[in-house]
């Protein structure tokens, strides 16, 4: 049953903050109930930045949903007691949703995280429009608050889109989440994955009316930004299938968002100067030391092993050896044995406690996937260049360049790019692919859909 509302604004609220000059007259509260928070601007700011906050936990994209469950999903790492051999059999308990304990767990609980968060967000939404704009009495805040609320839920409810909801392409019919928009506690029916989408654009196109003259300045990038509002209907639509429209909206990002591709990482450790939405994790290097610090134990550390990273980064064939992506100082540590990214371990105070959500890269890669093959390649090429691999190594639009090796092409950026956030697993699911690199089943294409949890935790839902 359904709890009294509760919002949560104090975790991490400090370095949310920094992100957000102009709200510093916002307290950092625990729990606050929500009747006595809506009544002021400050209070309305709280509620904002305590889904931010919230959303920096592990359980959420602080880890899970970022650069560990997802990541796990796709064998990124090496990280196994050595003296348990990592088989095949023992890396493939991560799929057994139903039965395997730690696979279990994972399903429930960012099941529960993701819908918890969007009740927060719909409670948000109920304020604004019930009395938000007798409060909100700074010109733009309500539209500003509105729009990044609108755009929150559907980045919440996209990402249970693509774990819980089929792969698309094949049976956007299948009935898969419950659309809430209401704080109560009633049941709902599970909706098919067409209507869900749906309901995920109009809240996109919502907020980008709401956001008209947003820019990227004063730390914007923090925030559910219209540009990163943009780049989330490019997402969607290209999971749809519509890839005139993701085109369309890929373009736009990258006509008018005034970012440019990273072309060195030594200091922007997580390519923050080309992110169109990011997270701040206050704290970050102590909160995630178990993960990632300096490789020497390979024990528990995220750590890679070096064959890994040379097959993953075309290094082993020359092609990646100046690619920043992989380079020693740069993309990853070069350990004796092994290899660690290096996105979650910024020293530089301009670029410390990053989480990438969006980034201008992927919208190059939208539009590669979305036009036509000879087309195609300039996109895909331009990323490759400005990353550090040379022009000899280019893809070419000629025969041999088909839909297939477009989607081979794009496989292999996705999972040099994105190595560590959590994009790789979706584009697998996407493209419904049967295997990739390290596969350890036959056919992936049995686990790509995750169960809803069998006790509906966290708001559940109705019968279908």
């Amino acid at each position: 049953m359904m709890k009294k509302a509760i919002i949560i604004t104090g975790m991490a609220l400090a370095a949310l903050l920094t992100a957000c000059s102009d709200w510093v007259n916002v307290s950092p509260k625990q729990e606050v109930e929500s009747d006595k928070l809506f009544t002021s601007e400050n209070g309305y700011k709280s509620a904002l930045i305590g889904v931010y906050a919230r959303m920096t936990l592990t359980e959420n994209y602080g880890k899970n949903l970022s650069y560990g469950y997802l990541e796990e999903l796709v064998q990124r790492y090496d990280n196994y007691d050595p003296s348990l051999a990592p088989t095949d059999a023992r890396r493939a308990e991560r799929y057994d949703y139903k039965n395997n304990t730690g696979a279990k767990g994972y399903v429930n609980t960012v099941w529960q995280e993701l819908f918890q968060t969007i009740a927060n967000l719909n409670n948000l939404l109920r304020r604004l429009d019930d009395n938000g704009k007798n409060v909100l009495v700074t010109d733009g805040l309500w539209e500003q608050m509105k729009g990044e609320a609108l755009g929150l839920r559907a980045f919440h409810y996209f990402d249970l889109l693509r774990l819980y909801g089929p792969v698309y392409s094949k049976d956007p019919e299948m009935k898969c989440l419950p659309w809430r928009t209401e704080l109560n506690a009633d049941q709902k029916d599970l909706l098919p994955a067409s209507e869900i989408a749906g309901h995920i654009i109009d809240d996109l196109k919502e907020a980008e009316s709401l956001l008209q003259g947003d820019n990227l300045e004063n730390n914007r990038q923090h925030r559910m930004n219209l540009f990163a509002v943009k780049g989330l209907l490019a997402r969607v639509y290209l999971w749809i299938g519509d890839k005139e429209h993701a085109a369309v909206k890929a373009r736009e990002v990258i006509d008018e968002c005034g970012l440019e591709l990273v072309v060195n990482n030594s200091q922007d450790v997580s390519m923050f100067d080309e992110t169109l939405f990011a997270l701040g994790m206050d704290d970050m290097e102590e909160k995630l030391r178990s993960d990632w610090a300096d490789l020497t134990v390979y024990g528990n550390e995220l750590y890679i092993s070096r064959e890994n990273a040379e097959t993953v980064f075309e290094a082993l064939r020359g092609i990646g050896l100046n690619d920043i992506r992989y380079r020693n100082g740069y993309g990853f540590i070069h350990g004796v044995n092994g290899r660690m990214c290096r996105k979650y371990l910024g020293k530089n105070v301009l670029y410390w406690e990053k989480i990438p959500l969006i980034r201008l890269s992927e919208m190059y890669y939208i539009l590669a996937e979305s036009v036509s093959l000879s087309e195609s390649v300039t996109y895909i090429n331009r990323v490759r260049n400005i990353r550090g691999i040379s022009r000899v190594n280019n893809y070419q639009a000629d025969d041999s360049y088909d839909e297939d090796a477009r989607i081979e092409a794009l496989k292999l950026e996705y999972s040099k790019d994105f190595f560590a956030e959590g994009q790789y697993f979706y584009f697998l699911k996407r493209h419904n692919c049967q295997s990739f690199y390290r596969c350890p089943v036959d056919d992936m294409t049995l686990y790509y859909v995750l169960p809803t949890p069998d006790d509906e935790i966290a708001y559940g839902t109705g019968n279908e």
